[in-house]
């Protein structure tokens, strides 16, 4: 069970990339240890407990330590954005994420479908890394191949969550 990850151009020397869900349920297990075999180091999943619940992932955080992969949550509910007091735990984690990238570590993240939540979650690192909001977007919708995020208000948090900074 390969999942499909979205390999963003140039954030090195590590990699970044976004992906749709994880199989879940009886699939959980070897969904993670696929991730971990296609070099994912650290999984970051943006899903609310309800759509946790829905695709049978309860179980990640486990099956993901199992197959050796560092698993983070920062759940959003679909098509929104983080909340204003949510701003600095979003600053925390894309600097932790921009840290791993620059450690040579691979990152995913990963919502439902793999285009709003976790292009935001990307974009945010890729601010990080120094990129702008602009040029971010540009690299996420490349690598997905298709347009992203799911909503205006996904695309200007980042110029928001840049500004910021």
């Amino acid at each position: 069970m390969r999942a499909t990850l979205h390999l963003i151009d140039g954030p090195g020397p590590g990699r970044l990339a976004t992906m749709a869900h994880p199989a879940g349920g009886e699939q959980l297990s070897a969904s993670m240890t696929a991730l971990a075999e296609a070099g994912v180091a650290t999984l970051v999943c943006a899903l609310t407990d309800d759509e946790l619940a829905r695709l049978e992932l309860t179980g990640a955080p486990g099956a993901a330590a199992t197959a050796g992969l560092t698993y983070v949550r920062f759940p959003i509910p679909d098509r929104t954005t983080p909340q204003a007091h949510q701003l600095p735990a979003v600053s925390d984690l894309a600097d932790q994420l921009a840290g791993e990238v620059r450690a040579g570590r691979y990152v995913a993240t990963h919502c439902w479908a793999g285009i709003g939540r976790s292009s935001l979650l990307a974009g945010a690192t890729l601010v990080r890394l120094g990129f702008s909001p602009a040029e971010s977007w540009q690299r996420i919708r490349a690598a997905r191949g298709l347009p992203v995020p799911d909503s205006a208000d996904q695309e200007r948090w980042l110029f928001r969550f840049a500004e910021a900074e």
